[in-house]
């Protein structure tokens, strides 16, 4: 099925609201196609997938988004997928510079649940993280959550059995609960700003790394803005429109916690002084991007279907 809003055909039906004009809410949990973000780091990326066997509701499916990493992640997922008590399916676009919004656009295309959950690569849950962000969760919601950032002596020792056997929330500090009470307690502020017709276009802040919202929602902007190549804004972009469309952000900064693993710099560190800034602060993207889902499938993409039911 298709509709079409601001000359954009988009292959999914829109969010419906109730006929008082709320939010339509689910009382039995809905199913979720998990969304994880790769580029050539399949440690972390492993350990991923031991976390979502432990989550309180399990994923229908988990969707690598790889922006063309070598063959190191695909032999990985080959040996992990067939332990996960779920499909994973790898979906690979050549590297052509920093592509996440394409590459998140990709594995949202072939998502079967009806609600999409984002994590990156480095990005690792806990077990409560799912239950979290989908419980009560309505059809024009957006669940956000934060990242706990783990030192390297915070990370020293665990493997993917510690993460399997919770050994990552063991590593959750007092200096972590202080950290993500006070963006809690931030964006809640923002959110009521918003509530009360009041909000900053963007805030509160959308997070690629943790984030979730019905499936229906997503498709109804078209996705991430494909335009947006190199590092940067292709997530804040994706929260102003959804706010436009009349999303609700949902908080749950202090309950969704995501533990992000400590790596080299892989931004460019002039990033803020490059043309993805420039074009985001300019704030004309239509609430429908032009450069979305729905010119998917790409053709450059390939797809293979691993474990569970492939």
């Amino acid at each position: 099925m298709a509709f079409k809003r601001s000359g954009v055909q988009i292959p999914y039906p829109p969010p419906t609201r109730s006929a008082g004009g709320r939010f339509v809410e689910y009382s039995s949990t809905p199913t979720v196609s998990v969304i994880t973000t790769a580029h050539n780091s399949p440690a972390t990326l492993r350990m991923v997938g031991f976390a979502l066997i432990r989550q309180s509701i399990r994923p229908l499916e988990w969707i690598v988004a790889d922006d063309g990493s070598d063959e190191s992640v695909l032999r990985m997922l080959e040996q992990l997928a067939p332990h996960l008590p779920f499909p994973t399916i790898h979906v690979w676009q050549p590297h052509a510079g920093f592509r996440a919004a394409r590459s998140r656009n990709n594995g949202a295309f072939l998502a079967r649940g009806t609600v999409l959950a984002f994590l990156d690569q480095d990005t690792v849950p806990d077990a409560e993280w799912l239950g979290a962000h989908v419980m009560g969760l309505g059809s024009w919601h957006v669940s956000l959550g934060e990242m706990i950032v783990l030192s390297e002596r915070e990370v020293e020792g665990l493997d993917d059995g510690g993460v399997g056997a919770g050994d990552l929330e063991r590593r959750f500090t007092p200096d972590h609960q202080r950290r993500l009470l006070r963006l809690h307690r931030k964006a809640i502020f923002y959110a009521i700003l918003r509530k009360m017709g009041l909000g900053l276009k963007a805030k509160p802040r959308l997070r690629s790394c943790n984030f979730v919202l019905f499936r229906s929602l997503f498709f109804a902007v078209n996705g991430f803005d494909e335009t947006y190549v190199g590092w940067g804004q292709e997530d804040d972009d994706l929260g102003r429109r959804l706010y436009a469309r009349g999303a609700s952000p949902r908080i749950r900064i202090g309950s969704a916690r995501v533990f992000h693993f400590p790596h080299p710099l892989r931004h460019p560190p002039e990033w803020k002084l490059g043309a993805n800034v420039a074009r985001y602060q300019r704030g004309r993207s239509p609430v429908v991007c032009e450069r979305g889902l729905a010119d998917h499938p790409h053709a450059d993409v390939q797809v293979t279907r691993l474990g569970c039911s492939a």
